[in-house]
């Protein structure tokens, strides 16, 4: 009993520390000010984006001074974007300020929207308190709590909310259709061009018909950007973390390397099972204003994921084809093992066609023999 404890203890000891180190990396590569037509992920980023340049940034405070930019793709806490765009912008954060004219479409979901601007394409907001004014060229989609219009909107606008209020002085110019437990009181002054439209319907029933199709494309943005902005810190990350689990190589690490050593195909149906299982608990997530937060949380997650499975399955995949067992291996000859498995699979992966599908699938067995080992320590005792 004494025993398991303090394997216990070593694997949670363990897993801080390698948690501490990626954090520590994921600072390291946040300069204060990063220049555009690259994929950032970082803490506190500052860029600046012009003559049509696209970004795509993941972080937790993010600021864009747009200077006639391109397409822009942010997943963030707090985040503000500024001056003029002439691609799409879609943002997935909690508060997010837009002051800036947009050329194509305007796609934002968060907690709590703010938003001044001019859009030419259309407009699909979703959030918790959700604040426009100025112009959409084209239709407009509002869903939230809370709902703030004002402004001039040229096509259909469609709203969805609990709370609503709506300016004297905006234009629609096409149909208005509401939707939400109560009618709102339009104002005199409100110019409607075309057919208003009220239906009832509790806020839970509208975030399951309308939401979803609304926010998906924006919350993905979070995976998206981060799986792809991980490739900046991958080989440190790798190196760092696997030496980190080589040396304490107790509980956590030892079951993982053991699940890929004896259940190697299982391994890899495990974690099919464990990514199309976060991504289904997410888009249920996603039915309530509540759990649009967390299932961005959990699309952040993925890049870490897929970080630790690979780094994983570098670790015990040697160990598979050598059939041994990593506790008859000194600490010198595992660091040795552990980086020539590092170049072979660099040397591999580097090969067009056959590269990319051997990483899907050596990701697939790190990530579910991590999982069966999370899913079964508590029950094991005999790592």
């Amino acid at each position: 009993m004494r025993h398991t404890r303090y394997r216990g203890a070593a694997g949670l000891i363990s897993s801080v520390v390698l948690a501490v180190l990626l954090a520590l990396l994921f600072l390291s590569q946040a300069p204060s000010v990063a220049h555009a037509n690259e994929n950032r992920i970082g803490f506190d980023m500052e860029v600046v984006a012009e003559n049509g340049e696209d970004i795509s940034i993941l972080g937790a405070d993010v600021s864009v001074d747009a200077r006639d930019a391109g397409d822009i793709s942010i997943a963030g806490g707090d985040i503000d974007v500024r001056g003029t765009t002439r691609g799409d912008v879609s943002i997935a954060g909690g508060d997010i300020t837009v002051v800036a004219d947009v050329g194509g479409e305007l796609s934002v979901a968060g907690g709590d929207l703010t938003m001044e601007t001019n859009v030419e394409g259309e407009v699909s907001l979703a959030g918790g308190d959700v604040n426009f004014s100025g112009t959409a060229a084209d239709d407009a989609h509002f869903v939230g709590g809370s709902v703030n219009l004002d402004g001039t909107f040229s096509g259909d606008l469609w709203v969805a909310a609990d709370h609503f209020t709506i300016t004297p002085g905006t234009v629609i110019t096409g149909d208005f259709e509401f939707k939400g437990p109560h009618e709102p009181t339009l104002p005199e002054g409100l110019t409607i061009g075309g057919t208003y439209t009220y239906e009832y319907s509790d806020l839970d029933e509208v975030f399951e018909g309308d939401l979803p199709e609304l926010i998906f494309p924006v919350i993905a943005i979070a995976g998206v950007v981060g799986a792809v902005s991980l490739l900046f810190f991958l080989p440190i990350a790798v190196l760092i973390g696997g030496g980190v689990l080589l040396l304490m190589m107790t509980g956590l690490t030892a079951r993982t390397i053991d699940g890929i050593r004896q259940r190697p195909f299982g391994s890899i149906g495990m974690g099919f099972v464990v990514l199309v299982g976060l991504f289904v608990i997410a888009i249920l997530l996603c039915i309530t204003i509540i759990g649009i937060p967390l299932a961005i949380a959990i699309f952040w997650f993925y890049p870490v994921l897929f970080l630790i499975g690979f780094i994983v399955a570098v670790l015990g995949v040697p160990y598979l084809v050598l059939s041994k067992n990593p506790r008859d291996t000194g600490a010198g000859a595992k660091l040795g093992i552990f980086f020539v498995s590092l170049l072979v699979f660099m040397f591999l992966f580097a090969i067009p066609g056959i590269g990319q599908l051997l990483f899907l699938i050596i990701m697939l067995m790190g990530v579910g023999a991590f999982g069966a080992a999370v899913l079964g320590g508590r029950n094991d005792q005999t790592a």
